[in-house]
């Protein structure tokens, strides 16, 4: 059936007349319109990518090939034909962008948020953003409005703290129900109270109640709380900012401050398990990215397990069924049988049970490096390492680590240090690696090494590497020294035959001390990276012998029974404590440089102690646990605070003390020259130190004695007034006692007893 629009395009027609005949054109209708509805693009599915690659039409496939390559694992059914990427024809070139199209809105914005900043090379970094924002980046006016500006709100300055007169520092107690920051002042004065929850006391809330945090340089004091993170700052610990995170069970700073990140290790079906860790930007609040948890028995990660197998004896004697401990891989979990298949090198192990299964890896604890720019996570033979603050992932992959047990980024610089024990034939391996680069610095091999431990020196100038070696049926116990500064990396080792229970570097040098030996009375052996040692004259060339450093035993300590070292920041005096469970601490000051005990302090029912960042006081602490809040306390809780040479400086008792923590305090900008400088006056500067120690103390004294004169006052006049109250009743009472009166001295006899007591007798004769 024609329609009349349809007869007038054919009368149109030149040949109109010839095929005439051939039209039936009588029978036309027009028919009824119909109520379309009005058309409304939408390009929410779509997005644009910047920062492509400019190419010609010879690699245009490749980049195609890539693009598809890096947008394909968002989308199952997206192909290249999905990719519409414009050419120059003038140049035959792109433009270095393209578009993409997806099924939905939200397969766009997952695109989006995946490819965010990636960088496909060191020139090219993405943009993307999506196609719909376009118009609003088109209704923009050429001229522009300068905005109104918001009312200015100063931000509290969070490093008043640092301009003390006094130079003290300061710590948080968290005890009872209650958070309070103190001054740790000079010995002989009760720490001054800086801020205890009032403005919140007086809002009828609780300013915490749970664990705290300070950051690492002391800006901002982190609370804990069931909805979320809380941080506080300033003069008056005014709120800097809050996280939400449901049920967050552990925190951690970056060291530069700006980022954060918060964990909540235990699952909930209400709760969003894709955001278990968030990665937070502290300024803006905003989350940078999320991940869910890994569980550290899946396949492929390593294991401890015990194994059950029958020892083989003479044939007429019985199989002895016996337990081995081994370490190996996860191969596979049967869920019906509920048990693990284990793998060790060659060799798998079938039906252990789950409670005979350790795992040697922890995945769900990022690590952040020395600048606060890559943050890194552990998988099984490799580590992630994401870029701040796109938190991208570095060169789109992860760094190959074959058979990583662990790793750990180096306290000063951007470089990672990782460690694989033996497996089947391959030896064990240390790596050295520099980040970004991916740059191997140095490598080790060892052979019949079963276990390992990495401990960095503060400055990142050192690392001890200490493992536990097997060859047959001996056991000795080896200790890598790696001098990461010098060219080539020289490593150093000693082999020991006790057990290593510890190794602890000098904070800002070159000492360290390694206790070993059994663990009820170990030894502590001292030594120095800086040990000198003259190198060979060269021949021929005149020269005088060089000397270069090595690694040098300094003394051993023996005899005593420390399970504890603990460094004072400024280095060279060291804190030997030995902790009896429930019962006592015992402590000695050790001067490194002379090997000599300063001083020896007994604190009951401690269980830490705390340097403060300064080094100049030592906290000992008797603390609980935060989850036994409701426990009965002890009215001998509290914590005590000792100068470095032992002197008690204060005493406060705190029942129900659960935190105790010194406020970290900045990288110091003081040059070694400028300390040079001030080591030069030194006797001036104690001159003017003791003058204000002994105006201190005469203004102590004179408010003592302020307070006691104000109390003898009160109480004379006190004694004043009732006398005067009682004296016209004098009589009427001596009455009253038939005529005695109690006041007259001549109603008691006095009597005066001596006793002689000799406490000691010595004979000797005199010639």
């Amino acid at each position: 059936m024609w329609t009349s629009e349809d007869r007038k395009y054919f009368e149109s027609l030149e040949d109109y007349e010839f095929i005439k005949p051939y039209l039936d054109l009588d029978n036309t209708e027009d028919e009824p319109e119909i109520d379309l509805p009005k058309f409304t693009p939408d390009y929410s599915s779509a997005i644009l990518v910047e920062g492509l690659p400019v190419v010609n039409s010879e690699k245009f496939a490749k980049l195609l090939g890539v693009i598809h390559k890096i947008y394909s694992p968002t989308c199952s059914t997206f192909t290249e034909n999905d990719i519409q990427m414009p050419m120059n024809e003038a140049t035959n070139e792109t433009y270095g962008f393209c578009f993409i199209k997806f099924p939905s809105k939200h397969y766009a914005e997952e695109a989006m948020k995946s490819s965010q900043g990636l960088a496909i090379d060191r020139r090219h970094k993405f943009k993307v953003s999506l196609y719909s924002e376009l118009a609003k980046y088109e209704a923009i006016p050429d001229e522009f409005v300068v905005p109104p500006l918001p009312p200015f709100h100063p931000r509290p300055d969070p490093t008043s703290w640092l301009s003390d007169a006094k130079c003290r520092d300061q710590f948080v107690v968290r005890y009872g129900h209650d958070t309070e920051i103190f001054w740790a002042n000079p010995a002989g004065e009760d720490p001054s109270l800086v801020y205890g929850g009032e403005r919140e006391k007086g809002e009828g809330k609780v300013w915490c109640d749970n664990y705290i945090l300070w950051s690492p340089q002391g800006t901002y004091l982190a609370t804990f709380h069931a909805p979320g993170i809380k941080l506080w700052g300033g003069q008056q610990f005014e709120p800097q900012g809050r996280f939400m995170h449901q049920k967050v069970e552990d925190l951690s700073f970056s060291p530069c401050e700006n980022y954060l990140i918060t964990y909540r290790y235990q699952t909930d079906a209400a709760m969003n398990p894709e955001e278990a860790i968030i990665v937070w930007d502290i300024r803006s609040g905003a989350k940078l990215r999320t991940f869910s948890l890994k569980n550290p028995l899946e396949e492929k990660f390593q294991v401890q397990a015990t194994i059950i197998f029958e020892d083989k004896q003479k044939k007429d004697e019985k199989k002895k069924v016996q337990e081995k401990v081994i370490r190996g891989r996860v191969k596979s979990y049967n869920a019906k049988t509920e048990t693990f298949s284990i793998e060790e090198g060659n060799v798998v192990h079938d039906g252990v049970e789950p409670e005979k299964v350790i795992p040697l890896q922890e995945p769900n604890r990022l690590k952040w490096s020395a600048d606060g720019k890559y943050l890194a996570r552990l998988g099984p033979d490799m580590i992630s390492v994401y870029v701040l603050p796109e938190m991208t992932l570095l060169e789109r992959k992860s760094i190959a680590a074959k058979e990583i047990l662990d790793f750990m980024w180096s306290p000063k610089s951007n470089m990672l240090s990782y460690w694989a024990p033996a497996d089947s034939n391959h030896p064990a391996m240390i790596h050295l690696l520099k980040v970004p680069e991916r740059d191997e610095i140095s490598s080790r091999k060892l052979f019949d090494v079963t276990e390992g431990r990495m401990v960095w020196q503060n400055e990142g100038d050192y690392l001890c590497v200490h493992m536990v070696k097997l060859q047959t049926k001996k056991k000795s116990y080896v200790l890598m020294f790696f001098r990461v500064r010098d060219p080539g990396v020289p490593v150093e080792q000693i082999e020991l035959s006790e057990p290593v229970l510890h190794v602890s570097w000098e904070p800002a040098g070159d000492r360290l001390v390694i206790l070993h030996g059994e663990p009820r009375s170990p030894s502590m052996s001292f030594y120095s990276m800086s040990g000198s040692k003259p190198t060979a004259v060269v021949a021929g060339k005149g020269t005088a012998a060089s000397a270069r450093h090595e690694l040098t035993h300094l003394f051993t300590r023996t005899g005593n029974q420390y399970n504890d070292v603990m460094w004072s920041p400024a280095g060279g005096v060291v804190a030997l404590a030995m902790f009896a469970p429930g019962d006592t601490c015992m402590f000695d000051l050790l001067d490194i440089e002379t090997n000599t005990v300063m001083a020896s302090r007994r604190h009951d029912r401690c269980n830490r102690l705390l340097w403060d960042p300064s080094g100049r006081y030592l906290a000992s602490c008797t603390t609980t646990e935060l989850r036994n809040i409701n426990a009965k306390g002890h009215v001998e809780d509290g914590f005590n605070i000792y100068t470095f040479q032992g002197g008690l400086a204060c005493q406060v008792k705190r029942e129900k003390l659960f935190q105790f923590s010194w406020r970290p305090r900045p990288k110091e900008l003081v040059t070694s020259e400028m300390k040079k400088k001030v080591m030069k006056k030194l006797p001036h500067y104690i001159k003017i130190f003791d003058n204000d120690d002994k105006k201190r103390k005469t203004e102590l004294m004179r408010e003592v004695e302020a307070v006691r004169l104000k109390q003898a006052e009160e109480f004379f006049g006190w004694l004043h007034r009732n006398r005067a109250a009682v004296g016209p009743l004098k009589a009427r009472r001596v009455a009253q006692r038939g005529g005695y009166d109690s006041d007259d001295d001549k109603n008691y006899k006095i009597e005066v007893t001596v006793e002689e007591t000799v406490l000691s007798s010595r004979d000797q004769i005199i010639q």
